[in-house]
């Protein structure tokens, strides 16, 4: 396992609370299982995937470690091998944010009986945050990693009912931002500078459809400025 790799699934391992039992969905090569079995933080691990090329990787590579006894495998797609309260923390890594949300309304009801959800989208984490709030799920932790020149997520979610916000929180997270992560700030002055460049761009163009943009992401920056100082 490269170190880039290895800095994103400590930071998921990190932030799942002692449980016994979790299923990680999308397991690949059952790396956070090993992990999660090897620290003791779960007694067993429901390893899915919905591919068996990648689940046949996940069983060979934890047989070695000797922790096949403690793995259940299954191949399926997301949270539909699971039965109501068989899991108590469900883990879903390394997709898009959209496809993390039809995973969990797919099979809703097997969300909300476990007591936690580890979510890491690769992508459109906003329309995830956006999910959850507005579907009984309330966002306790997030923390950001980078690897390479990427930022990537990581929420953990329980069920429950989230306050209404500023909707500029689907696309920053609140929760870093409280904690005045460095790595955030950072991620913030990547999304102003992208911004910027975009309206000079658009600035070219006279059209009302490219003034309204433009505008917007003025606003937009104008916004996260005002989040970063407090």
């Amino acid at each position: 396992m490269n170190e880039v790799l290895m800095n994103r699934l400590e930071c998921i391992k990190s932030m799942i609370s002692g449980c016994h039992t979790a299923a990680d969905i999308g397991t690949d090569h059952g790396y956070v299982a090993e992990m999660l079995l090897k620290e003791g933080i779960c007694e067993k691990v429901i390893a899915t995937d919905l591919n068996k090329g990648p689940l046949d990787r996940a069983v060979k590579h934890l047989t070695s470690g000797n922790l096949h006894d403690k793995c259940d495998f299954r191949l399926g797609s997301g949270l539909t091998v699971l039965k109501e309260n068989e899991a108590d923390a469900i883990i879903i890594a390394g997709m898009g944010g959209e496809l993390i949300a039809d995973i969990i309304e797919t099979s809703k009801n097997i969300a909300l009986q476990a007591s936690q959800l580890i979510l890491q989208p690769m992508t459109m984490g906003d329309k995830l945050r956006q999910y959850l709030k507005e579907n009984g799920f309330k966002i306790t932790d997030e923390n950001v990693v980078k690897e390479l020149h990427h930022y990537y997520f990581i929420i953990k979610a329980v069920p429950g009912n989230d306050e209404a916000d500023d909707e500029i929180f689907y696309e920053i997270s609140k929760i870093i931002l409280e904690k005045k992560d460095p790595l955030m700030l950072e991620y913030l002055n990547k999304i102003i500078s992208v911004n910027e460049n975009i309206i000079a761009s658009i600035e070219k163009n006279n059209g009302k459809a490219y003034n309204e943009k433009a505008e917007a992401l003025r606003i937009k920056n104008k916004k996260i400025r005002e989040l970063m100082k407090n």
